[in-house]
């Protein structure tokens, strides 16, 4: 099993990209893969408002995972849903991830399938995958925070602006469909919308069978305008 980014770099050939590498049983995210979020030094942000908890075990049962979203003190009225995303371990902390910018709670209509959670997936019998979605500013997607749980660690694995369009399992392959903005449009003559000035590119992160160790895989169409991203 594996988690790739697959681009389209020849016609009617696709090419799969792994998220991240595994050495030594440690996963090791890629530098092109995760983008530093530019945090404030702010003051006087806790005690955090905690919006939702959510609590699961690994497969095997051998790691019991706690995941807290929290929202700043005094930003009731800011951008998101909540800033700040702590993980533990068997009630010890793993990894606490802010955003300032903020996530979002991602709207149940994106997960059709039944047994598709809205913040995680378990991926296989030692590996869950954690997703929180940014706040959209106008037409810019927010940042899309992958956070891969394995064996009792936690790597971010994708932190890049990108929407979700849906999130679904079909015949055991568990896919994000993403794209890289939203259409944009000039008010028409008429009531109805023109064309879309723009075509915002459409990926894919799948989780699916592989031939190596498990890992997360990207897939796209167009490999120049992906590329410009990192």
């Amino acid at each position: 099993m594996a988690l790739f980014l697959t681009t389209q770099v020849a016609f009617c050939q696709l090419a799969k990209t792994p998220l991240y590498s595994i050495e030594n049983d440690v996963v090791l995210a890629k530098c092109e893969f995760v983008s530093q979020l530019k945090n404030k030094p702010y003051s006087d942000i806790t005690p955090y408002t905690t919006v939702s908890t959510l609590s699961f075990k690994s497969l095997n049962g051998l790691h019991d995972y706690t995941v807290t979203f929290n929202r700043y003190k005094g930003w009731d009225g800011e951008s998101g849903d909540f800033q700040s995303v702590e993980i533990k371990l068997n009630n010890q902390p793993v990894l606490q991830l802010d955003n300032q910018d903020g996530w979002v709670t991602l709207p149940s209509p994106l997960c059709p399938v039944d047994g598709v959670n809205l913040y995680y997936e378990q991926l296989d019998s030692t590996t869950t995958l954690v997703y929180l979605t940014g706040f959209a500013y106008n037409s810019n997607p927010g940042f899309l925070t992958l956070i891969l749980l394995r064996k009792g660690l936690a790597t971010v694995v994708f932190n890049k602006p990108y929407a979700v369009s849906s999130v679904q399992r079909v015949n055991g392959i568990f896919t994000i469909n993403l794209k890289d903005g939203f259409e944009e449009y000039i008010a028409g003559s008429s009531s109805s919308p023109t064309e879309p000035i723009n075509k915002p590119l459409s990926f894919q992160i799948t989780w699916e069978n592989g031939n190596t160790l498990p890992q997360l895989v990207v897939s796209g169409t167009m490999t120049d305008k992906y590329k410009s991203h990192f």
